[in-house]
């Protein structure tokens, strides 16, 4: 008589990831007049055209608006949203591949 005995470990293919923190968007602005729109990309190609459409309809409607347009990877690190967000009222992100 055989007596080979066979032992499975039964495995979750999902795994364990760590959430990351949710953060709530900032509360909406009454208005753009007079604001400064910080226009975020990772400088893929045609965003230049995309920001200057979205630029000259923003300035038909609110003349008085200014813009600036920021570039960087995909993922915005800490650091770098310090060294903008006191310079901007609200934020565009426009990512492409």
């Amino acid at each position: 008589m055989n007596q080979n005995v066979v032992s499975l470990q039964l495995m979750n293919p999902r795994g364990e990831i760590d959430v990351p923190p949710v953060y709530n968007p900032s509360p909406r602005l009454s208005s753009l007049e007079g604001k400064k729109i910080g226009m975020y990309s990772n400088s893929k190609q045609g965003v230049d055209h995309f920001f200057t459409a979205i630029e000259d309809l923003l300035k038909q409607r609110y003349p008085d608006i200014t813009t600036k347009r920021l570039t960087g990877a995909f993922e915005i690190r800490d650091e770098e949203v310090d060294g903008f967000i006191s310079d901007i009222d609200a934020f565009i992100y426009a990512i492409g591949d």
